[in-house]
């Protein structure tokens, strides 16, 4: 595997894959093997490439170096393998790197999740845990104190000490001289002031067990990045994607698939350009087997929409003393903004949408979607928020995340109709030619 010449040093990385680029940044003492599983997943629809950072496994190791080290060695490497735009995933001191890039050049991140984060420290997380049981950990080393302090740092340590394991198996340990500077190059470091300038849709993603970087480091990133959400993970410490593996791809996946929220208005309005280039045979054609028409996915988006509408109004006269709290699904969907982009089990109402609507019934059903929720859109602000109606799936909502909830869905199935349309050979150029043709009608 390759090696690149950059700031003077030999910069070892691995990719894997194809599709949008993901950069995957290590911890301390760490190398790309950390990531290993992940760059496998998430390998099956990226380009994912994992760097180990100077100081650390196959990379040149000299004496001395900063954090601008590593930030200029990442933005480096997007240089020289030509990468105008990626994804960065950091962890631990990953994520201080990352969100040095991110701030350096926001034009170049589309994504950025960070685990395991804090935004500034005097000295390395580890250094100061070292520091705190000096008079346990003498005599030992580097490697071994790492695994007595384990137990305030992970949770999981069933998992986190089989990874270990073969981790320490694989990999040589790092001299006194190369731990020592790996941790000086963290020492002083704070981004707060600065970290509004990232750009990127932000994932904070915090162990509640980690203390490394405890999850309220996590929460102050979320709260300074202007498009951060941050995810709590009830059984993880300072490795989420060891000690939950599941959750941690499913909650990576879940947010890189997600798409930027839209314009509700706007968005209706899509959906009814689109309609206006299909011929009523169209609409009943199926796709692919499926068990939708595209008539009939026409008439889900709308139905689904007017209940949910109906019981962002239905907030106003709830009591609030029987609700509740959303459940994991809700708090996950409301955190990063979209539904995942998968089949989602339906109740039985819902699963069977009419078939046979004409194009005008579906028309008219869209502008009633569209008057309504502009309506609510201003309505649900003066609900008291504790007021909420209980959704199957996603918890007790109130009034305005019913009506969010509106947006997520039409833009959820987005991807469906645009699904229809490639099966149909219908090009983006046929529904703009429409849409100007029925505007001058």
């Amino acid at each position: 595997m390759p090696h690149r010449s950059l700031n003077g040093i030999q910069i070892y990385y691995e990719e894997k894959g194809s599709g949008e680029p993901l950069l995957l940044l290590h911890g301390l003492g760490m190398n790309i093997l950390a990531h290993v599983q992940e760059m496998e997943a998430l390998a099956q629809q990226n380009r994912v490439i994992a760097m180990d950072a100077r100081g650390h496994g196959k990379s040149d190791k000299p004496s001395m170096y900063t954090l601008q080290d590593h930030i200029d060695d990442v933005i480096a490497l997007l240089d020289e393998l030509h990468i105008e735009k990626t994804i960065l995933l950091g962890g631990s001191m990953g994520s201080y790197i990352a969100q040095g890039v991110a701030m350096a050049v926001p034009e170049r991140i589309h994504k950025l999740i960070l685990v395991a984060a804090k935004s500034n420290g005097k000295t390395s997380s580890m250094a100061r845990m070292m520091a705190e049981h000096e008079k346990e950990t003498a005599g030992m080393e580097v490697y071994e104190k790492i695994q007595l302090l384990s137990k305030y740092m992970f949770h999981r340590l069933d998992r986190v000490g089989i990874w270990m394991n073969d981790f320490n198996q694989t990999c040589p340990a790092p001299t006194e001289a190369q731990q020592m500077a790996a941790n000086k190059a963290l020492e002083g470091f704070d981004f707060r002031p600065d970290l509004h300038r990232i750009t990127a849709r932000t994932l904070v993603i915090g162990g509640a067990h980690d203390g490394l970087n405890p999850p309220d480091e996590g929460r102050v990133i979320a709260s300074l990045i202007p498009k951060a959400v941050f995810v709590e993970f009830d059984q993880s410490g300072h490795a989420p994607n060891i000690e939950e593996p599941d959750r941690f791809l499913e909650t990576v996946n879940h947010f890189l698939k997600t798409s930027e929220p839209m314009d509700v208005a706007h968005l209706l309005e899509i959906y009814r350009d689109h309609l206006t280039v299909f011929s009523p045979e169209q609409l009943e054609l199926r796709m692919n087997g499926k068990a939708w028409t595209l008539g009939q996915l026409y008439d889900h988006v709308i139905e689904v929409a007017l209940e949910y509408l109906a019981n962002a109004e239905a907030c106003m006269n709830a009591t609030g003393e029987d609700s509740g709290e959303k459940t994991n699904a809700g708090i996950v969907l409301f955190k990063l903004g979209g539904f995942p982009p998968v089949k989602i089990k339906l109740p039985e109402e819902w699963d069977h949408p009419a078939a046979g609507l004409s194009k005008k019934e579906l028309a008219e059903g869209l502008e009633q979607v569209k008057e309504k929720v502009v309506d609510w859109m201003e309505k649900a602000k003066t609900v008291p928020p504790g007021q909420k109606v209980l959704h199957d799936g996603f918890g007790w909502l109130n009034s305005q995340e019913w009506v969010e909830l509106v947006e997520m869905h039409f833009r959820h199935h987005l991807r469906q109709l645009g699904e229809f349309e490639a099966m149909l050979g219908i090009a983006p150029n046929q529904i703009k030619s429409s849409r100007l043709q029925s505007s001058t009608n």
